[in-house]
């Protein structure tokens, strides 16, 4: 294991226990949240989001999918088993997705369906105000070393100028955000017609290659 990574494992190992504590009662509070129902944004309150302290990678979606979907955990539908081969490729334990990696998203309730009747509503910046603290909070307590954010809205929290350029100007690339690398993936829901075009299914690989080096160099 390099230096850099012995650093890295020294520093999380730091107050890990108050920091778990701190994140259980976090996570208490997001349950326990109905900010969106009352303010009349969406229909009903069902919180999605899995993970511990220990956690050394973030994924970070726009929000969850409808609740029988996502019942009990995050991306156990078709989404997540389209990320975890992505994960596969880069060289993560498929078996150990619900215990390495830290599941949220920008908001943590189902925002409905799209107007369209395909694919789910996109959350409106209202919704993301209001689970702003959330997410702040999860990533002040889980201190990832690595965010991958999924799609350009999500890229956006961690990314200012993601919010005015396109998914292929962002995703096969590195970013920072606090000590924290960021590398944008798309969206892995079906409804999304990026990964059609050849050009930008190479910057996934590239991307994936990223992910693939840095988990080898942090030994994540």
């Amino acid at each position: 294991m390099c230096a850099e990574a012995t650093q890295h494992g020294a520093a999380r190992l730091a107050g890990l226990v108050e920091r778990r504590e701190r994140l259980l009662n976090h996570q208490s509070a997001i349950r326990r949240c109905d900010r969106c129902v009352v303010a009349g944004l969406i229909v009903e309150a069902w919180p999605v989001f899995h993970g511990d302290v220990s956690a050394r990678v973030m994924i970070v979606g726009q929000a969850p999918a409808l609740r029988r979907s996502e019942h009990p955990l995050p991306y156990s539908g078709a989404s997540g088993r389209v990320l975890r081969g992505w994960l596969a490729r880069a060289g993560f334990d498929p078996d150990g997705f619900y215990r390495d990696f830290y599941l949220t998203s920008l908001t943590k309730c189902f925002p409905g369906a799209g107007r369209s009747g395909k694919g789910d509503r996109p959350p409106g910046a209202a919704e993301i105000a209001n689970c702003r603290d959330h997410l702040l909070g999860e990533l002040a307590l889980v201190q990832p070393e690595v965010i991958l954010p999924l799609g350009k809205l999500a890229a956006g929290f961690f990314i200012p100028e993601a919010r005015r350029r396109p998914l292929d100007d962002l995703v096969g690339r590195r970013f920072e955000y606090g000590p924290a690398l960021v590398l944008p993936l798309p969206h892995p829901s079906g409804v999304s017609r990026w990964l059609n075009l050849p050009a930008n299914r190479a910057l996934l690989d590239q991307a994936l290659d990223q992910l693939n080096a840095l988990r080898r160099e942090w030994d994540l």
